[in-house]
């Protein structure tokens, strides 16, 4: 099976950031399904959920998994208030993340 796709962001992920978030999610054609992993991200916006939600519909339209890690209890909230619990696959860890990856057939 192929590897999965890492995508890694870090820091404060906020307005500012918002075209490096949106140039950093873009789909490429993987078997091995994508992992974002935002682990050392310590502070996400509302600009950031809409580039995943975005990001998720369009993994979704090509049948790419995604698996996203998030270290923040922040960030972690930020989904969770929304409302977004059931819209992304989030783990606290990759390997979480690669074997609900291994689950669905692409890692």
């Amino acid at each position: 099976m192929s590897e999965p796709t890492v995508i890694a962001m870090s820091g404060e992920l906020e307005l500012s950031r918002k075209s490096e978030v949106a140039q950093a999610l873009q789909i490429t054609d993987t078997a091995g399904g994508i992992i974002v992993d935002f682990f050392d991200v310590t502070y996400a916006d509302s600009t950031t959920l809409a580039e995943l939600l975005r990001f998720r519909g369009e993994a979704a339209a090509r049948n790419i998994p995604v698996a996203i890690v998030i270290g923040s209890r922040q960030f972690s909230r930020l989904i969770r208030y929304a409302g977004l619990n059931d819209a992304f696959a989030v783990f606290d860890d990759k390997a979480a993340a690669l074997a609900y990856l291994s689950t669905k057939g692409a890692a």
